[in-house]
């Protein structure tokens, strides 16, 4: 969540479907799936990883210049991914695919 205007990152229409939209949305009410989101760093992957782990910062609780995916909690766990200028869509997760 934003700590500044308090949006978050939504799938547009909650529907967890290849090519959806996520955009910035104010916050729903209560604990909504298509508002939760998994930061995955990609050392993290298992045999999929293919990054070293980086440096924690101690002032914000993340990685610094570490690449990472936002996995979404709905059922099939689709990654953000922009697609183009300013499009972010829900996309299945493939090793070494680009954008």
């Amino acid at each position: 969540m934003n700590v500044y205007n308090k949006k978050v990152i939504s799938v547009s229409e909650k529907k967890d479907v290849e090519a959806q939209r996520v955009h910035a949305l104010n916050r729903l009410g209560g604990n909504d799936a298509s508002q939760r989101w998994r930061v995955i760093y990609t050392d993290n992957m298992g045999g999929e990883a293919y990054r070293k782990k980086g440096q924690m910062s101690k002032d914000s609780g993340i990685r610094v210049d570490e690449p990472f995916y936002l996995r979404s909690k709905l059922p099939m766990q689709r990654v953000a991914e922009c697609v183009g200028a300013n499009n972010v869509t829900l996309k299945k997760w493939y090793k070494n695919r680009k954008a």
